[in-house]
């Protein structure tokens, strides 16, 4: 992204950097562990005014999406 802006999402790699939303520092990855479901839940804490944030990453694998794509091709195919 231009100007070295960060996206807060899943696209970033790990959610790379994270700003804080109440002073604007760049927040440090503080720890990293799965939830009940095995979804990463990533922690952040801003070194200024130790707010934490945590993120849930939810992630598609290759296989789910291209079964998806596979049937909406066969979906498609039957409409027509």
């Amino acid at each position: 992204m231009a100007g070295g802006y960060h996206a807060n999402d899943d696209k970033s790699p790990l959610i790379g950097l994270l700003n804080c939303i109440v002073c604007k520092e760049t927040m440090m990855l503080e720890k990293s562990a799965p939830d009940a479901e095995g979804k990463d839940i990533i922690q952040y804490r801003c070194k200024r005014c130790e707010r934490i944030e945590r993120v849930r990453l939810f992630r598609r694998s290759r296989d789910a999406a291209g079964a998806q794509r596979l049937a909406e091709e066969a979906l498609k195919a039957k409409g027509k």
